[in-house]
This record gives C-alpha cells, structure tokens and sequence, in this order.
C-alpha cells in the first residue's frame, strides 16, 4: 500500500532510530528461518518502518514503536516473540522489550494484546493503516472531542450510508475496524470493537455546536444514537 502525501509528510516528520535498520540481505536471511510461505510483506515494512515511534499527537504519551528487527539481532540469530493469529505468523512489533503488547502479522496486519482475557485482537488491517489515520489525527488535534455514542450493529449500513451522502469520506484511513470521514470542522470515525463486538461512533468537532449538527443530521434521517 502506498501512503498518501499527508502520511508521507507525517513520516517525514518523525525521527527514525538508525538502530533497528538492517541491511536488506541481513534482513532475508533472518527471515529464513521462520519458514515463512512469504516474507516479502515482514521485509518490505522491516526496510519502510523500523525504527519509527509513531503517535497520533506529539504531545500524547500514547506511542506504537516498530523495533522490529535489528543488526545485533540478525548478527547472533538471536530469537524473536513469535507465535500465529489466525493462521498468520505474527511477531512483537517492540523487540526492544520483553512484553509484545503489539504484533504485526506477515500479512501487514497488526494486532494488540488484551491482558483482561489473555488474547490478541486485530485493529489495523496494515501499518500503512495506522500510519494514515496517525497522519489525520494529528491534522484535528486541537478540535474538541465529544462523548463516544455506542452503536446497534443492525444500523451500521444506514448510518455509513448517511455520512457517505453528507461527508467526504476517508478510503486510505478505513478498513474492516474502523471508518473515517472529514471536513474541515470535523473528524468522524466508527470503530469497531473486536473483542466486544461493538460499534463506537467517536467525533472531534471544532465546537459543541458543530457536534449538535452532526447529531441532528442523524435524527433527520431517523437514526437515533
């Protein structure tokens, strides 16, 4: 998947830690002893985006870390978490630290560690996913976010048809967990829960009167949240 200017930019924006770059025939040989079907996936994102802390807002404390794969750990062989999802061989995104919160799959997928029931569960269909919507945070950041509105999943399809017809959607920040929409006063996203099987409606606004108009668009079309 290739990012869009404003992901790129984002990128560019953010310092890479030279230390978790490997060179690329060290990277594949590493690979190798996984047996994986394909390794293309793991060593195109090892070589893109290793080494970047990414955070939807610099000043937030909430960060995900790609240290992924680094030249001691390549040089000595040395081990990595390891287990599957899903059928799919998945990998600690952190390898700087011993607890894998995070995991990206071969697949590009990245999964997230539910200590409460012992489980991982998917929140990105890929990286470049997260990138994106990391990248369009940031660009509301300093809008006002507004209660979180639960939603019955019988009314997912006309609530996305609704948004669809009034806002401009954001293809390149949704996949099968979450979807986004904008305008300029605006962010609005539905986020699946996989855990809990729910759907949230979330929105920064750049005013409480602007949130109202989004609600009452809702109810003009009888969709009461």
């Amino acid at each position: 998947m290739t990012l869009s200017s404003r992901a790129q930019n984002y990128l560019n924006t953010l310092d890479r830690n030279p230390d978790w770059i490997c060179p690329a025939a060290a990277t594949q040989k590493y690979f190798s002893r996984y047996r994986l079907e394909n390794s293309d996936r793991l060593f195109q994102m090892q070589q893109d985006y290793s080494g970047y802390t990414f955070s939807p807002d610099i000043a937030s404390d909430y960060a995900v870390r790609l240290f992924f794969l680094s030249d001691t750990i390549t040089a000595k062989n040395q081990k990595i978490y390891y287990t599957t999802i899903d059928g799919k061989a998945a990998f600690s995104m952190d390898n700087s630290k011993s607890d894998p919160y995070y995991l990206l799959t071969e697949d590009g997928a990245i999964c997230y560690w539910d200590d409460a029931v012992n489980q991982y569960f998917c929140v990105y269909e890929s990286i470049e996913v997260m990138i994106e919507i990391y990248a369009l945070e940031r660009q509301y950041r300093h809008h006002s976010s507004f209660p979180t509105k639960d939603l019955a999943a019988e009314n997912i399809k006309a609530i996305k048809e609704h948004l669809n017809r009034l806002y401009t959607f954001v293809p390149e920040c949704s996949d099968t967990y979450q979807y986004y929409w904008q305008t300029d006063s605006d962010l609005i996203r539905i986020v699946y829960n996989d855990y809990d099987k729910e759907y949230s409606l979330m929105i920064n606004s750049v005013s409480p009167y602007n949130f109202q108009l989004i609600l009452d668009g809702f109810k003009q079309d009888n969709l009461y949240l």
